[in-house]
C-alpha cells in the first residue's frame, strides 16, 4: 500500500529526466509504465528533458504514447533496423587501404633493415611466446613505429560517420505523423555542437533567468532535433538543425537536470540506464572495462548536475533566497543483471534484449517505489562521505 499523495506534492508540478543509454532505452518505458500505476505519479510528468535515447522516450510521452507504444516503437527498431551502414565509408576505406599496401610493398626494399630491427626490438616484450603474441606483436610494431598507416587510413576515409540515420527519421515521422512532435507537455531536448562543443537545448517554453546562449526556445520539437539528440559521435552522421550542427547529447549532458528545473517541476524523478554500484567487482573482461567506462562517463555527468541542484536546494532555504527548493528524487538505476547490463546491451537491439529491458523498468521502479520512493538529499550524501572516511580512514 503506498502513501496518499501530500497537499503539497498534489499541487506540484512533476519533472521526468531521461537519461541516453542506446538501446537501454526500453527500461525508461518499463519505469513509466510502472510510475503511473502508484497515486503519487499517476499524473505523469508536467516536464521532461531528455539527451538520445532519453530524448525519444521524452518526446514519446510528451505525445502521450502508452508504455507499450513506446516498447512497440523500441521493437520496431529490432524488427526492422532503420539504419544503413555507409558504402562510400567502406568504398574509400578499401581504396585507401589499396593505395597503402601498393605503396609499402613498393617502397619494402628500402625499409626491410630498420623496419625489421624496431620489430625484432620489441618482440624481445613478447618472449617466451603465447596465444596471442603474433597479433600483439604486430598491433605494437603498428602503435609504436608506424602510426602513420593508422592515421593515413582514418583521413582516407571520406564519410565521418559509419551508419547514416535517415532511417530514423522516416520512422520518427511515421510514428508521430509530423515533422514536428504533438507535445502536450513542456519538453527539452539536449544536444550538442559539432563545430564550437556547447550544449544546445531546444525547449518548448520559457526559461527565465537561464543563459540564453544554451537554450533555443522553438514552438515545437521536432524529428531533426531528437536524430540529433540521439546521434553517437562516429557511430551515426551528425544532424543539420537551424544554424547547428549537432551531434548526441550525451558528450555532455546525458541526464539533463537543468532544463526541468527551468521548466517549471517541483519534484523531479531521474531515470538512469547504468546499474547501480556491484561494490568492487572485479575489471576481469575487456567488455567489463568497457561497461564500466561508459557507465561512468554517464553517471558522473548526472552527478556533477545533481550536486548543483541539490547546493541549489540549500541557498533556496536561506532568507531573501531568489530560489525556489525543488523535490529531487534518488534516480531510479537497473539493479545488477549480467544477462541484461553489459557493454554490448548499450546497441543491442535484439526484440529478446528490449523486452527484457523493459521489464527490468518495471522492477526498478517497483523496488524504487517501496523505498519510499527516497529524496536526494545534500546533507545524506555529505554524512555518508564522512561515515565512508571515518570507515578506510
Amino acid at each position: 500500500m503506498f502513501s496518499q499523495l501530500s497537499s503539497r506534492e498534489s499541487r506540484s508540478r512533476l519533472g521526468f529526466v531521461l537519461s541516453g543509454g542506446g538501446a537501454r532505452g526500453p527500461f525508461q518505458a518499463g519505469v513509466y509504465q510502472r510510475l503511473l500505476e502508484d497515486s503519487r505519479f499517476a499524473e505523469g510528468p508536467a516536464v521532461l528533458s531528455g539527451t538520445s535515447a532519453g530524448a525519444l522516450n521524452a518526446a514519446m510521452i510528451a505525445a502521450d504514447l502508452s508504455p507499450t507504444e513506446i516498447l512497440d516503437f523500441w521493437c520496431s527498431i529490432a524488427d526492422d533496423p532503420p539504419a544503413a551502414a555507409s558504402p562510400k565509408l567502406f568504398e574509400s576505406a578499401m581504396l585507401t587501404i589499396t593505395r597503402i599496401m601498393a605503396r609499402e610493398l613498393f617502397t619494402l626494399p628500402f625499409r626491410l633493415v630498420p623496419d625489421t630491427r624496431r620489430f625484432l626490438a620489441r618482440a624481445r616484450r613478447y618472449w617466451p611466446p603465447r596465444p596471442g603474441t603474433v597479433p600483439a606483436m604486430f598491433l605494437d610494431f603498428i602503435l609504436t613505429s608506424r602510426f602513420d598507416l593508422l592515421s593515413e587510413l582514418l583521413e582516407g576515409m571520406r564519410e565521418p560517420f559509419l551508419i547514416e540515420t535517415r532511417g530514423l527519421r522516416e520512422r520518427l515521422v511515421t510514428l508521430f505523423g509530423s515533422e514536428r512532435i504533438p507535445a502536450r507537455r513542456r519538453v527539452a531536448i539536449n544536444a550538442v555542437d559539432v563545430h564550437t562543443g556547447r550544449v544546445v537545448r531546444f525547449v518548448t517554453g520559457p526559461v527565465p533567468a537561464v543563459p540564453a546562449s544554451e537554450y533555443v526556445v522553438v514552438p515545437a520539437i521536432t524529428v531533426d532535433m531528437l536524430v540529433a539528440s540521439a546521434s553517437i559521435p562516429i557511430l551515426f552522421n551528425a544532424v543539420t538543425v537551424g544554424d547547428h550542427l549537432l551531434w548526441d547529447g550525451g558528450l555532455l549532458v546525458n541526464t539533463p537536470l537543468a532544463p526541468v528545473v527551468s521548466l517549471g517541476a517541483d519534484r523531479i524523478v531521474t531515470v538512469l540506464v547504468t546499474e547501480q554500484s556491484r561494490g568492487r567487482a572485479p575489471l576481469d573482461t575487456l567488455g567489463r572495462a568497457l561497461e564500466r567506462t561508459a557507465d561512468a562517463f554517464l553517471e558522473n555527468a548526472y552527478n556533477v548536475d545533481r550536486m548543483l541542484l541539490l547546493e541549489r536546494n540549500r541557498l533556496a532555504r536561506q532568507e531573501g533566497s531568489p530560489y525556489r527548493e525543488v523535490t529531487l528524487y534518488e534516480a531510479i538505476h537497473p539493479a545488477p543483471d549480467r544477462t541484461l547490463f553489459h557493454a554490448g546491451s548499450y546497441l543491442d537491439f535484439r526484440g529478446s534484449m528490449l523486452r527484457g529491458m523493459y521489464r527490468a523498468g518495471q522492477r526498478a521502479a517497483s523496488d524504487w517505489l517501496a523505498k519510499g520512493p527516497p529524496i536526494d538529499r545534500l546533507e545524506k550524501r555529505r554524512d555518508l562521505g564522512q561515515r565512508n572516511v571515518a570507515t578506510t580512514g
